[in-house]
């Protein structure tokens, strides 16, 4: 067998994206069990924390800036909503649609959603090197800019 099989790197970027899936549902998993005493899942989570960046923003602004589809989206907005966290108001750039802004009560939820998010990631790479986490992020970054939405 040669050594420049191709094996070992296949076996290595097959692992890698493996960890990153993995990474990622435990991420989500552990924001479900910081977020379940507000009430909230990650996925809520997420709603009001991109409500709270982003401003009053239609629903299909709001899908795309979690990266999710807008069907998905209905049933975070509609709970949200009857837990009075966000209203709908009228586009008034367009009266056709909608607006979802965050209630006073959103607005306090999404700041303990930030401050949830913050001690999970302060967790997650407390001593890790700053220059190891410039070089996976970097990699990261290139590899997301090779699958284009």
């Amino acid at each position: 067998m040669s050594t420049d099989a191709p094996l070992p790197d296949v076996l290595a970027s097959h692992r890698l994206s493996t960890l990153v899936g993995e990474l990622s549902r435990a991420w989500r998993a552990r924001l479900d069990q910081r977020l379940k005493p507000l009430g909230l899942s990650q996925a809520s989570g997420v709603v009001l924390w991109a409500l709270a960046l982003g401003g009053a923003l239609t629903q299909t602004q709001l899908a795309r800036s979690i990266g999710i589809e807008g069907s998905t989206l209905v049933r975070q907005i509609d709970r949200l909503e009857a837990d009075g966290h966000l209203r709908r108001v009228q586009d008034p750039d367009d009266r056709r649609a909608n607006l979802l802004e965050l209630t006073d009560s959103g607005s306090e939820l999404a700041n303990a959603v930030d401050a949830v998010g913050s001690a999970v990631r302060d967790e997650l790479f407390a001593g890790l090197p700053v220059a190891d986490l410039h070089t996976t992020m970097r990699t990261l970054h290139q590899l997301r800019m090779r699958l284009p939405d």
